[in-house]
């Protein structure tokens, strides 16, 4: 994994959370960069969308 991109709809109230699940994830040390956004709505209501971005080996 090289990148995410995470967007909540309830950012104050999930961003702690989502922070502690994005670090059990991955292993230590070996976090992808990523950024993390605000949004006022996302498709189908959902409240986290997330755009990864990944190297195939080899």
């Amino acid at each position: 994994m090289l990148s995410c991109r995470v967007y909540l709809t309830e950012f104050a109230r999930d961003y702690e959370v989502m922070n502690q699940t994005y670090r059990a994830y991955f292993p230590a040390g070996r976090l992808p960069a990523r950024t993390c956004i605000g949004v006022t709505g996302l498709a189908r209501e959902a409240l986290v969308e997330i755009d990864m971005v990944a190297r195939r080996p080899g």
